[in-house]
């Protein structure tokens, strides 16, 4: 689980930390005049998406721990789901 909510949280971070220098760098070298919106923008979409990669890594596993998940996990998705949603109901009786 930890494995997967590392990297579904660390590749859109990273890329969104990347991008921002790379536009940074075509900024500071007179390439291109950045838009102000543009490193506001995706900046808020990586790390939205990185906020998302908890609740994808989390869902995405296996809870059983006999056994191992499929490699993008979305059976477990589509099985967990639901399960999480019957809790929370369960809960509120």
């Amino acid at each position: 689980m930890v494995r997967r909510i590392l990297f579904a949280v660390g590749m859109p971070m990273a890329g969104g930390v990347g991008l921002l220098y790379v536009m940074s760098v075509l900024k500071e070298n007179g390439v291109w005049d950045v838009p102000t919106w543009l490193p506001f923008a995706s900046t808020l979409l990586s790390f939205g998406t990185s906020a998302l990669g908890i609740a994808f890594g989390t869902l995405s596993t296996s809870w059983d721990p006999d056994r191992e998940g499929s490699f993008f996990g979305w059976a477990e998705v589509t099985k967990n789901w639901p399960k999480l949603w019957e809790e929370e109901g369960e809960e509120r009786r």
